[in-house]
């Protein structure tokens, strides 16, 4: 039986940590924690992890706080930290984490970044480390790091422009071209193949998932490379030496240095697969028979917590995240996104409510974070509804009020008409209503292609289309009639998140868009016997439609939305409770 791997989230206190869990197929094994480098995720464990659960062991790759989909470290990264104590700040969330998983002891793996939080978390809780195992570890000096990192951390925040994704284009692009990656001498060049443009940007995906504060742990890192912190470790320990590593010279630093008895130097060959294969043979000598069997997940949420958070829910072909509050009575609500958006699109109005009632909303497959579930052909708004429907299944939700931004509208319609007795009342923002000419006219020029380039150069397309959606109706009717007559939100804090949601959906979004396109409004919505609100702001590029809804349905109800979105809920309030 092939190993899967399962994401879950695990409350700590005030946040929650992302991990990924292998457990063997005949049950949970002793458990090994595995800690990645910056500013990457726990995606980066998963090789590790399924070669660990094959032998035995239940692997746990862990995003460390905030990085990956954890949440950041509560009350942020305190600054004026000494270089010794840089990484100190994480210790605390991996004790809470070991504590809700209720294991007692573990073997840590890191690499790189997570090399260092290994032997800082070995060093100060050697009750709760049964082997501290560092890939990816070396001896600096403070001196060489402080060259090393002189320009390696350029500043990211959102210009209105974009220009800050070409920075982290060109940062990670040259990550495989020099060491360190902003020299670009020829000392300093690496000799490796370039990876093509779509591994390039899955790294580029993590950096955005840590934002502006992608530096974080990643800066302290290079400052506790050394020897004498590194030798403090009492408990077993190894050190791989990988002949694959580009950059050997600061392993070999640390051996020379020396390291006390309790370590092991691991030599594997020059492949991936002998450097993993290295540490696995060593855990399965030294502590597979020793460890205790980890015990199984924890509930994802703490149901009884008025803030929004994550979950993820298992429906048929993989997983669905979803943001949630359980806290509040009465019917739960739904939020619902757009083509190209996320659950995060639905989170701030959803905030009012958190507490008050319950509230729910999910990323559609193939959109946010959630699985690449459907292929490109099939993508519609009836899958979409499925998949929403076996996910209120699992949590055992039998009614929703659902708010559904542009086509999330659509699939609440949808869902009505799946199962009936499920959408009580559906508010749709922004209705997505077409001529034949205009659904012919965007269906050719709405989604052009943001498959990645090398040079980066889609991360530009996708910046200007959900800039310009702001700007003009529909956005590449760059003419004075397009002109969208509101205050346009196009600054960089108010854009990114939105391109961030774009480029990870990627060139699917052309068959989101599509779907939504394509659906039948005008037949579903005179159909519908579900209550339903257009609910629009004047003056947005989508606000005649709720003129062209009414004509074709005229039992549904309209409203205008303030420009103060805080005010919004007072609508809805009002359309409920009728």
């Amino acid at each position: 039986m092939a190993v899967a791997i399962k994401r879950y989230f695990v409350p700590i206190k005030g946040a929650q940590i992302h991990v990924r869990r292998a457990d063997p197929a005949s049950g949970p094994g002793p458990a090994v924690i595995l800690l990645h480098p910056s500013p990457q995720s726990g995606t980066f464990s998963i090789p590790m992890a399924l070669k660990l659960a094959a032998k035995g062991f239940t692997a746990i790759a862990v995003d460390l706080p905030g990085y990956g989909l954890s949440d950041p470290l509560v009350g942020g990264y305190p600054k004026g930290l000494s270089h010794e104590h840089g990484l100190d700040p994480y210790l605390p969330p991996y004790v809470q984490l070991l504590a809700a998983l209720k294991i007692d002891k573990a073997a840590f793996y890191g690499n790189a970044t997570g090399a260092e939080i290994t032997h800082i978390f070995a060093y100060n809780h050697p009750e709760r480390t049964a082997v501290a195992m560092l890939d990816t570890a070396g001896h600096v000096s403070d001196e060489e790091v402080d060259k090393i990192t002189d320009g390696y951390f350029p500043d990211t925040t959102p210009r209105r422009d974009g220009g800050h994704l070409l920075i982290y284009w060109d940062m990670v692009r040259f990550l495989s071209i020099f060491a360190p990656w902003q020299y670009t001498d020829k000392a300093h060049r690496l000799p490796l193949d370039q990876p093509p443009a779509d591994k390039v940007h899955e790294k580029l995906i993590e950096y955005l998932r840590a934002g502006t504060n992608y530096a974080d742990a990643y800066r302290p890192a290079f400052y506790t490379a050394k020897g004498p912190l590194i030798s403090r470790v009492k408990v077993p320990a190894t050190l791989t030496r990988w002949e694959g590593k580009a950059n050997i010279a600061e392993i070999d630093a640390l051996i020379a240095y020396g390291l006390p008895a309790n370590f092991t130097i691991l030599r594997p060959g020059p492949t991936m697969d002998e450097r993993l294969d290295a540490g696995v043979d060593y855990l399965v000598k030294n502590y597979l028979k020793t460890g205790k069997p980890a015990p199984t997940q924890p509930e994802q949420v703490d149901r009884k917590s008025t803030r929004i958070q994550k979950i993820w829910i298992d429906v048929p072909g993989g997983q669905l995240l979803a943001r949630v509050c359980f806290a509040g009575a009465g019917r739960p609500i739904l939020g619902l996104h757009d083509p190209a958006g996320s659950s995060l699109r639905l989170e701030g109005i959803l905030a009012t409510y958190a507490g008050k009632r319950p509230v729910i909303t999910i990323d559609n497959p193939n959109s946010g974070e959630s699985d690449k579930i459907l292929k490109r052909e099939e993508i519609s708004t009836e899958a979409y509804a499925r998949h929403a429907i076996a996910a209120l299944d699992v949590l055992g939700i039998k009614e929703v009020d659902v708010i559904g931004r542009y086509s999330g509208g659509q699939v609440a319609i949808e869902m009505s008409a799946q199962r009936p007795t499920l959408v009580k009342h559906i508010v749709n923002l922004g209705v997505m209503m077409f001529t034949e000419a205009e659904r012919a006219d965007m269906l050719k020029n709405y989604t052009p292609s943001i498959a990645p380039k090398w040079d980066g150069s889609h991360l530009i397309t996708a910046w200007m289309i959900m800039r310009d959606m702001n700007l003009f109706w529909p956005w590449y009717n760059r003419t004075k009639a397009g002109i969208v007559q509101r205050n346009a939100a196009i600054d960089g804090a108010s854009v990114h998140p939105r391109v961030e949601d774009l480029l990870k959906i990627g060139d699917t979004y052309q068959n989101a868009y599509a779907a939504a396109f394509n659906y039948p409004m005008a037949d579903k919505l005179k159909a519908l016997k579900v209550p339903y609100l257009a609910a629009d702001s004047p003056g947005s590029g989508t606000y005649s439609r709720q003129a062209m809804a009414r004509a074709t349905a005229p039992h549904i109800a309209t409203a205008d939305l303030p420009d103060d979105a805080s005010a919004w809920p007072a609508v809805f309030d009002s359309f409920w409770s009728k």
